[in-house]
């Protein structure tokens, strides 16, 4: 075994380093509590309805706040996988061994690619078919240019193939896939903003109104006809919302 391999085995991978960070999807102590306060007092002060309104509102800001943390990720993964098939191109060339190349890739990097790296070489260096490890990778993370990676050095290594050579290749053709997202990126931005727009109106309608007629107040808030239409602006709104989404949505490298 080599000196590089020998350095792979040795260096913890990843969260099993045991840094002790907290999870991205868990909700703090005191965030919780606070929001659990907030409800109830709304609860008391303006009736079940706002309590509702306002623990719906908490969950949905919670829920969006989550999907950008994941949606960054997915981005910053992206675009590290390019620079990572570069590296892993250049140790390649230099004669290291598929194992050896993975851990001076993920040396290069951060996290969250620079760890997967890590365990990936430190799995082949215990003696796991490189095949195999680089099967699991593309299991756990099953997007295309983790896909084309994993192909083009499972057939290097398979067939014998130059592996440096088909790296380069898919690295150029990750980075013309990032380069064409983030052109789709920028010219929808105009239609998403009018999305969101249009999605918010009724919202603030609705509000100005409850808050400027005491009647339509009354009406919407504290009988179930009113109930009814609530439900059923809000259902409609979210369903449009939704679709517009689905129409101007950035495309994920």
């Amino acid at each position: 075994m080599t000196a590089g391999a020998r350095r792979t085995r040795a260096r913890p991978s990843g969260p099993a380093a045991g840094t002790g960070a907290p999870s991205p999807h868990g909700v703090p102590g005191p965030a919780a509590a606070a929001g659990a306060a907030g409800v109830v007092l709304t609860a008391v002060a303006a009736g079940p309805v706002a309590a509702v309104a306002l623990a719906a509102g908490a969950a949905a800001t919670g829920a969006a706040a989550r999907w950008r943390s994941a949606a960054r990720a997915r981005t910053r993964r992206a675009t590290q996988l390019p620079q990572a098939l570069d590296a892993l191109a250049t140790s390649l060339r230099s004669g290291a061994s598929l194992p050896v190349a993975l851990d001076e890739a993920a040396s290069s990097l951060g996290a969250p690619l620079g760890d997967e790296l890590r365990a990936l070489a430190t799995s082949a260096a215990r003696g796991r078919p490189v095949t195999e490890v680089l099967d699991g990778w593309t299991t756990d993370h099953g997007d295309a240019g983790t896909r084309l990676a994993s192909t083009a050095l499972v057939l290097a290594t398979v067939v014998g193939s130059a592996p440096a050579r088909a790296v380069d290749g898919v690295a150029a053709t990750l980075r013309e896939r990032l380069d064409l997202a983030a052109e789709r990126r920028a010219l929808g931005a105009q239609a998403r903003a009018s999305a969101v727009v249009l999605s918010a109106a009724p919202v603030a309608f609705a509000l100005v109104l409850v808050a400027a007629d005491t009647a339509a107040a009354a009406f919407l808030l504290t009988t179930p006809p009113g109930w009814a239409c609530l439900a059923v602006g809000v259902a409609l709104d979210a369903a449009g919302a939704w679709w517009m989404h689905r129409l101007t949505k950035a495309a994920h490298p």
